[in-house]
């Protein structure tokens, strides 16, 4: 024998879900990580007409 039950109870859930938390705190992390540090890096010492992009090292051994 079943009963019918008309309360039905509203689902609990949190606000964020934890792989959205965990999304955005590997996010935060990151930037500080990595984005600080760069933004703070001191400025290059080699003019920007000396700058022959990747092939620099291989044109000076010619």
């Amino acid at each position: 024998m079943t009963t019918l039950d008309f309360h039905i109870a509203t689902p609990r859930r949190a606000a964020m879900d934890r792989s959205t938390l965990a999304a955005a705190l590997t996010a935060i992390a990151l930037v500080v990580l990595m984005g600080i540090p760069a933004l703070m890096a001191p400025t290059s010492e080699i003019p920007a007409t000396g700058w022959h992009g990747n092939a620099a090292t291989s044109v000076s051994l010619r």
